[in-house]
């Protein structure tokens, strides 16, 4: 039981015991995977045996709840995240809990850093949007969540891996509606710019674009750039200097739909005039300043209201299994 553990464990008597350094020890909480296997199981039993759990405040960690959810998101600027955020908070004070939020910067240095202090602040719960969309992004502490049981659901980005449950958006099917639209508005030439080739967002909604469009359009072009604003400015300046604009834009998630925006203004094109434009994820008030164009939505309360009930019920019932929600966007604006 807890509370027959040492009342005074500290880093430093688990890096003592296990005569190892109190970096080494706060590593093994933070990012076992680097740490050498046998120093690793050393540190743990000892940490484990003396009833230390990162910091004095968490010593108690699974014993008892402290109605505090964490929240980390890799980009508040973004109106998707900020937005996203706001309304979880809300909806965890409206169930009885409090919230701590964190802004990774796209830093996996940040991101190792915050789940570092989350476990310390004795969250009962962690809604994570990681930094990378790589499936295959293998971050060392969610080893040390399910070791401390600390339930965890993602969102919008997924990770491979049973422990966590997670609530994602319908990538490939926002490809989908996406491409039926612009073969309902007869286009010809169509210029995807798109996040990164290696992430899994931009992948399905690529596919799924392609899958409506090939074979079905005189032109199809994937530029690749970054979920970011200046990047999509950039490969749009680089294709409008080159050659006349296409049919239509398709911008893969709201940052980089400014960014075609910017690049034809810049350009001086009438954007749904000289040069149309699809944005799969709404800008936020962009028809405040005349910039009305088709866009997949998706719904916030919808995916927020998803994230916290995962979140509380593994919180409240450990024996509940990691779930899945999906969530499809809706065609707006066409």
């Amino acid at each position: 039981m807890a509370a027959d553990r040492p009342l005074k464990a500290t880093l430093e008597s688990v890096a003592a015991l296990a005569n190892v350094s109190k970096i080494t020890v706060s590593r093994a909480f933070s990012q076992p995977d680097k740490v050498h296997p046998d120093t690793l199981d050393r540190i743990l039993k000892t940490a484990e045996s003396l009833g230390y759990v990162m910091n004095t405040a968490a010593r108690n960690l699974r014993a008892k709840a402290s109605k505090t959810i964490g929240i980390v998101n890799p980009d508040m600027a973004n109106p998707f995240f900020g937005a996203l955020t706001r309304l979880m908070t809300l909806e965890a004070q409206k169930a009885g809990y409090d919230t701590l939020v964190f802004d990774s910067y796209e830093s996996q240095e940040n991101e190792n850093r915050i789940i570092d202090k989350l476990i310390g602040y004795n969250v009962d719960a962690i809604i994570l949007s990681v930094i990378s969309s790589d499936r295959n992004y293998t971050p060392g502490y969610l080893k040390n969540l399910e070791r401390l049981g600390i339930p965890v659901v993602l969102v919008d980005r997924e990770l491979d891996g049973a422990f966590c449950s997670g609530v994602y958006i319908d990538n490939l099917d926002c490809g989908l509606q996406a491409g039926r639209y612009l073969l309902e508005q007869n286009s010809q030439k169509v210029v995807v710019v798109s996040g990164p080739e290696d992430s899994n967002v931009a992948k399905e909604r690529v596919t799924g674009l392609i899958a409506a469009l090939q074979g079905k359009v005189a032109s199809l072009e994937i530029i690749h750039a970054d979920f970011y604003m200046d990047a999509a400015l950039r490969v749009t300046n680089e294709y409008l200097d080159r050659q006349p604009p296409p049919d239509y834009f398709v911008g893969c998630n709201n940052q980089i739909s400014l960014g075609i925006i910017k690049s034809c203004v810049d350009h001086r094109l009438a954007l749904m005039k000289d040069v149309s434009l699809f944005g799969i994820d709404e800008v936020s008030n962009a028809a405040i300043y005349g910039f009305n164009f088709p866009c997949i939505s998706h719904d916030l309360h919808e995916i927020a209201w998803q994230a916290l009930g995962l979140a509380i019920r593994r919180a409240v019932d450990h024996d509940i299994k990691p779930g899945k929600v999906i969530v499809r966007g809706k065609l707006i604006g066409g």
